[in-house]
């Protein structure tokens, strides 16, 4: 695989979503965390991987941006709940 090459077991959509109700849009928040979720928990499974492949500090690095992901996950988990509590 040449280094602009990318694998995904999903697909990304990336087009507008009609957003013109309080429910699409919390439809669309809840999909994008959970998404995210996704995507933070390979990360989680990289790092594991390049560690116990001997790459140690770029593990490090890795797990660095899952947690980041998992941070932007909990603001968005927290959006979804303001959302849902009204």
């Amino acid at each position: 695989m040449s280094e602009h090459e990318h694998h995904h077991d999903h697909e990304h959509h990336h087009h507008d979503h009609p957003m013109e109700n309080k429910e699409q849009v919390k439809a669309l928040l809840d999909y994008n965390y959970k998404h995210n979720t996704s995507h933070a928990d390979e990360l989680k499974k990289l790092s594991d991987k390049l560690e116990s492949l001997g790459y140690a500090e770029a593990a490090a690095r890795v797990s660095e941006a899952e947690k980041l992901f998992s941070e932007g996950n909990a603001n968005l988990k927290a959006a979804l709940d303001i959302i849902s509590s009204d």
